[in-house]
């Protein structure tokens, strides 16, 4: 079951909605909690719920363990131990094919990476005596498998979540409609009507690079890096609306990232709550702070590595993370001279080194890579143009472009209120078509990671 479906709008989501109003305390706690093991049994294998229920009660049992452990060097050993287990896991399901050959491959539960890191980040702040852990085990479960967030984000911490839940709790589920189903609406837009629509004529043509012309390789590029756009943002949209529908305020993940004027803007723009995890707890411990430069650029490759690592067990991921951490050291290596551009300039570098990254994203191996590569340089010499079957992805292309680069396009930050009653209309007829063709579209994107 996706957030795009006839059943998760239509069944699921009232239901859970309409008994969450009835209930307070404990049994609210429970219910969301419950109806968040089903949504996720839902969306993938009921055996998925296995290895999330483990890492759940594992560091719920530990973490006050850690907290009141007598000696430092205890301490230091009970995370040692929770690390340990919570990255074993994950080095399971999701790398064992990689380092140990695909005899090793295992399918990979949804969504590990985000509930992965986020008990990893709730224990080490324990650890750190930045947080006091949490005591109530239905809680603490709600915290990790909250439904909004569960597959694909955003990375919500402790901080901003538990105490929202126990908010709620108390009070009772105050949703904020209009601009939960607001948000919701504009998400399911961005899957339905434009990452799905770029989806379906990119694929063919990325599925066979080798035959495509310089202009067609990069027609093709530019719809994936709108498709990937449009499908993560709009999961995200779609994630924090549904928050809003329950009185939680989920952090916001995009901050118009294609109008970023330099690589590391790019990177406090995209994917928000991911970029501060890896600089909390990977870039700032491995010495972003230090005053030797080379430190400091050391820090950015292995945390963009690794970065690139945690999305997807396949090496072209890691040679993605090597490109933007080769982008990030370049540019602060060249900054006076890089921001002395007119922005708009700036803005179009960043854009399109960003854009060509997204060819190790996307490509299955190094040989589709270098294929895509090859033909968006024309390298073997095809030279072929446009022809009128590219005209569709072409306009659609254009659109997407001008949303991302509209000064205001911010839709966690849109006041529904002033919007025109003209706006509106569309709005809910782009809104009744998304409904309409939800259940022809695919899964998101980050679903796999």
């Amino acid at each position: 079951m996706l957030f795009n479906s006839v059943e998760f709008i239509f069944l699921f989501l009232p239901g859970v909605l309409l008994a969450a109003r009835f209930l307070k305390g404990p049994a609210l706690l429970r219910w969301i909690t419950l109806s968040s093991f089903v949504f996720y049994a839902l969306a993938g294998r009921t055996w998925f719920l296995l290895p999330m229920l483990a890492t759940t009660a594992f560091d719920f049992w530990l973490a006050p363990r850690i907290a009141s452990a007598a000696t430092p060097e205890r301490k230091k050993a009970l995370l040692a131990v929770s690390v340990s287990a919570s990255l074993g896991l994950l080095f399971y399901f999701k790398y064992a094919g990689l380092f140990l050959g695909s005899a090793f491959a295992v399918l990979l539960p949804a969504g590990i990476s985000f509930y992965t890191f986020q008990t990893l980040a709730y224990v080490i702040d324990v650890y750190r005596g930045d947080a006091e852990p949490e005591r109530d085990f239905w809680k603490f479960a709600g915290f990790v498998s909250f439904f909004p967030h569960l597959v694909a984000g955003p990375l919500t911490r402790h901080d901003q979540l538990l105490p929202a839940l126990g908010r709620i709790a108390a009070e009772g589920v105050k949703p904020r409609w209009q601009a939960g189903l607001f948000l919701f609406s504009v998400g399911l837009i961005k899957k339905v009507l434009i990452a799905d629509r770029l989806a379906i004529l990119i694929d063919p043509m990325i599925n066979d690079a080798a035959r495509l012309g310089a202009p067609a390789a990069w027609l093709a590029l530019l719809g994936y890096a709108l498709q990937i756009y449009f499908d993560f943002s709009g999961y995200c949209d779609m994630a924090i609306g549904l928050g809003r529908l329950f009185g939680i305020e989920l952090p916001q993940n995009f901050n118009s990232p294609y109008q970023a004027k330099d690589p590391s803007d790019f990177w406090r723009r995209w994917h928000m709550t991911l970029s501060a995890w890896l600089r909390d707890y990977l870039y700032l411990p491995l010495g972003g702070r230090s005053f030797s430069a080379g430190r400091r650029y050391a820090a950015v490759m292995a945390t963009m590595l690794l970065g690139g690592l945690w999305h997807g067990a396949n090496w072209t991921f890691v040679a993605w993370g090597f490109y933007h951490g080769a982008l990030i050291i370049g540019f602060h290596r060249t900054k006076s001279r890089w921001r002395s551009r007119p922005v708009i300039l700036q803005r179009a570098a960043t854009f399109t080194l960003v854009t060509l990254g997204w060819v190790f994203f996307r490509s299955p191996d190094f040989h589709d890579a270098a294929l895509w590569l090859a033909a968006l340089f024309d390298a073997r010499g095809l030279g072929a143009g446009l022809s009128a079957e590219h005209r569709p992805l072409l306009l659609l292309c254009v659109f997407g472009v001008t949303v991302t680069q509209w000064p205001r396009n911010a839709s966690g930050r849109t006041d529904w209120e002033r919007l025109s009653p003209p706006f509106q209309t569309a709005l809910g007829l782009a809104t009744a078509a998304a409904v309409l063709w939800a259940n022809s579209g695919t899964e998101f994107l980050y679903f796999q990671f």
